[in-house]
């Protein structure tokens, strides 16, 4: 049986993009072209940062539905975030496909972050204004309407910009992206918890929501401008670590053109812009809205419908009537309170029992090639395919378990085979066979990692000059007794080794046996004296003769500790060098530094070597304590 890796979707009844898409180049590895993030508001900012804008003024920016936008300010883009998400957005559904489900920024996103309203009428202008003049006439009447009844819905139009770019990034050939991509940030620091910074100031409730970035931040626990990164932690991100609904707690304190647009939030919908028309599906991340999950309906538009969207432009077609051609989805905005998802509310995101198998069949679960050739480059390596990989492969583990529970004994051996080449391909496909031979850290039990033995000196003196030996740490459950010369007796009590008792008693060791390689006969004599006791509760294990071999490896066989990679010569890296040669400084020592015997040695003549022998075997066993004499200062 042979594996191969899919990278998804393994039923294309929704991404009908799937070769299209900058995905399927990067799992393929081919070249990508290197997206340009272009971005119209610096200019605007650093205007303002130099001309602040009065209380006046701002009144009337506020009633147009612009001030969340100046109040959430200006800060970089983080390009190698904004790319992670561009490469798990499908234009196909307007969501980004993630391990989790589906997730996208709604009206919603654009109301409570920014501010911008939503009820209203959707911009679709008869016609492209063309001079200067129109231009400036176009946008005074533009702002008489805003400011008297604000009847245009900005949010639907940013909302449907934001869309439009992300799907032609998308695209295998696009190289630059452009549109409100400030906002997707935004909602990506509001939702996923491991690329959100930390916020080190008090959040004012009188902004809208996404004005809370704009003060101090700081990058301690995250990481940013790094693609890999980002993509790494989108690759396993958990349920935990994305915020199904980060505005429930915090809704109710906004300004109230933070929430205007409520009934809209889970309309689907058509946003409409100029040429550009986008749906709007909430049905499909409805986690999002606090309800459960299920598996949603099929896209409402067909192939050609998709790409002759995805083909009109503005540029060129100044006389062209968008409000005509657009007639039907213009209809359909109109009637958006009427077209509400409707579904069952809980308190915790849910979803049905079958959804996520109809989702995992048709998402594109791997951006990069795990079981590529591995490239160490520098900065972050992306680990994150590798591990949903690996979790892949225990997973095809377990299910081919289940269904061999249900054959007949006589193809165990068969069965377990199966299985032990599932594990062998999965490993082997990582490049990472060698670790099957590895011992494993797992156990069966619970794992003693025993106790701090740790005496104090004193104590270890005052036991030795009683007599009493401590025993090493790691011995506790042992006890040594007769301890003699070439002999050693040796009792274990209740030596759990995964499920067999093992009692050792009374084997005699030869100082030969105590050598640096052990032969055959030393490990040989150890099992003829070896003792397996029957425990009721689990049965013995016993080794078989072709695992014996393992343990009786010849003496010129050596142990290779190092990596098939790494030479032993090299491991040594002082191998080479010439220890340094003995020095005498001439150093005497002075006679309050010498001992007894050294004292002694030095100071009697040759008459005085039948001096008291008793005395100095008392002295030895009952010593004096002597005071150190004072140093001399230096």
């Amino acid at each position: 049986m042979s594996y191969d890796l899919h990278p998804g979707p393994i039923v294309d009844d929704v991404l009908f993009l799937k070769d299209s898409h900058r995905a399927c180049d990067i799992f393929n590895n081919r070249e990508v072209p290197k997206l340009v993030f272009r971005r119209a508001d610096q200019k605007f900012f650093s205007f303002l940062s130099n001309n602040p804008i009065t209380d006046n003024v701002k009144r009337y920016i506020n009633i147009a539905g612009f001030g969340g936008v100046i109040d959430s300010g200006y800060r970089n883009l983080d390009h190698g975030l904004l790319e992670a998400l561009i490469e798990r957005w499908r234009p196909e559904t307007h969501t980004f496909h993630l391990p989790i489900g589906e997730v996208t920024v709604t009206l919603e996103d654009i109301n409570v972050l920014w501010g911008l309203p939503i009820e209203g009428e959707v911009v679709s202008g008869c016609e492209q204004p063309s001079s200067l003049a129109d231009r400036i006439v176009r946008c005074h009447t533009l702002l008489e309407e805003l400011t008297a009844c604000g009847h245009l819905s900005w949010g639907s139009a940013v909302l449907a910009m934001l869309y439009r770019n992300l799907c032609k990034a998308a695209s295998n050939n696009s190289t630059n992206i452009g549109g409100p991509l400030y906002i997707l940030q935004l909602w990506a620091w509001s939702r996923i918890t491991t690329l959100a910074l930390t916020i080190l100031h008090e959040f004012d409730n009188r902004r809208p929501y996404g004005a809370m970035w704009r003060e101090k931040l700081t990058y301690k626990d995250v990481v940013s401008h790094s693609l890999r990164a980002c993509r790494s932690q989108l690759q396993t991100i958990r349920e935990g670590e994305f915020k199904w609904r980060p505005y429930e707690k915090v809704i109710g304190f906004l300004p109230g053109i933070c929430r205007s647009g409520i009934r809209s939030w889970q309309s689907e919908c058509f946003l409409i812009y100029w040429d550009v028309v986008e749906f709007h599906t909430p049905q499909r991340v409805m986690r999002q809205f606090g309800m459960v999950q299920r598996i949603p309906d099929p896209i409402p538009l067909s192939f050609n419908e998709h790409m002759k969207l995805h083909t009109l432009i503005r540029t060129g077609n100044p006389d062209k009537n968008w409000p005509n051609i657009h007639s039907q989805f213009l209809s359909v905005w109109n009637q958006r309170w009427e077209n509400v998802v409707q579904g069952v509310r809980c308190a915790a995101p849910t979803v049905e029992p079958s959804y996520m198998q109809w989702y995992w069949s048709r998402t594109v679960l791997y951006i990069t090639n795990p079981k590529s050739a591995e490239v160490m480059q520098p900065g972050f390596q992306d680990q994150g395919s590798r591990s949903q990989f690996l979790m892949d492969g225990i997973s095809q583990t377990y299910q081919q378990a289940g269904q061999f529970m249900h054959t007949e004994s006589t193809l165990n051996f068969q069965n377990f085979e199966t299985l032990q080449n599932t594990a062998n391909q999965v490993m082997g496909m990582l490049n990472e066979e060698s670790r099957l031979h590895y011992p494993s850290h797992l156990h069966t039990g619970h794992v003693n990692l025993g106790v701090d033995e740790t005496v104090p000196r004193n104590l270890r003196r005052r036991e030795r000059r009683h007599g009493n030996v401590r025993s090493g740490a790691g011995t506790s459950s042992a006890q040594h007794q007769n301890y003699q010369t070439g002999t050693s007796n040796v009792e274990h009590e209740n030596f759990e080794a995964c499920t067999s008792h093992v009692q050792h008693e009374n084997y005699e060791l030869d100082h030969s046996q105590f050598s640096n390689a052990p032969s055959p006969s030393f490990f040989s004599g150890i099992n003829q004296n070896m003792m397996f006791e029957h425990n009721n509760e689990q049965e013995v294990y016993t080794p078989q003769a072709s695992m014996l071999s393992l343990f009786t490896q010849p003496e010129s066989e050596n142990f290779n500790y190092y990596a098939p990679q790494f030479s032993p010569n090299y491991a040594h890296g002082f191998s080479g060098i010439s220890p340094l040669p003995a020095l005498d400084l001439n150093l005497q020592m002075s006679v309050g530094d010498l001992d007894d015997e050294t004292f002694l040695a030095n100071t009697l003549n040759a008459e005085d070597v039948d001096v008291d022998q008793n005395t100095i075997a008392s002295r030895r066993r009952n010593p004096h304590r002597h005071r150190r004499r004072p140093g001399c200062g230096t």
